[in-house]
């Protein structure tokens, strides 16, 4: 069993941010001129999306997906104004448990950071309406993004 979980926290060689680049679009932008704070969530949760379901060189591909956001905590530093410039979203991926994980996404454009979002996803079946166990392939992938565990109290 400690062989076990000593494996679960082996991270690949090759663990990397995802980033996913996003132009700031006339539409995103509220009566003050700078990004909807709405807006900004739906650009992270594209960001989710490309991470864990687009798989370039798919046509066609069905987006069916396989977890739930149980909570989201964002912390606005700065507006995000329209320039022509994309934005780049930055995910790692910690926590990862049986069922969950946590998602630490920040939005960017040069070395300004205007929004950090930690977000908890949480497996789900949605027959069964419940919460279920991560597959391997979820946890392969989850693990790609994964930051090293930090030390401290309890690790």
């Amino acid at each position: 069993m400690l062989t076990q979980a000593l494996a679960s926290d082996i991270r690949p060689p090759n663990c990397r941010p995802h980033r996913y680049l996003r132009p700031v679009r006339m539409s995103d932008l509220d009566s003050m001129q700078h990004v909807n704070n709405a807006r900004l969530l739906e650009m992270i949760q594209d960001a989710h999306i490309d991470m864990f379901y687009v798989r370039p060189g798919l046509p066609g591909q069905e987006i069916r997906p396989r977890f739930v956001y149980a909570r989201h905590e964002l912390d606005y530093t700065q507006p995000l104004l329209l320039q022509p410039e994309p934005v780049t979203i930055t995910t790692t991926v910690c926590d990862l448990r049986r069922t969950s994980f946590r998602l630490t996404s920040r939005v960017t454009r040069d070395a300004r950071v205007f929004c950090t979002c930690v977000s908890t996803a949480v497996a789900y079946d949605p027959d069964a309406r419940c919460a279920r166990r991560l597959d391997e392939e979820e946890r392969a992938l989850a693990a790609r993004h994964a930051t090293p565990p930090t030390a401290g109290p309890g690790n």
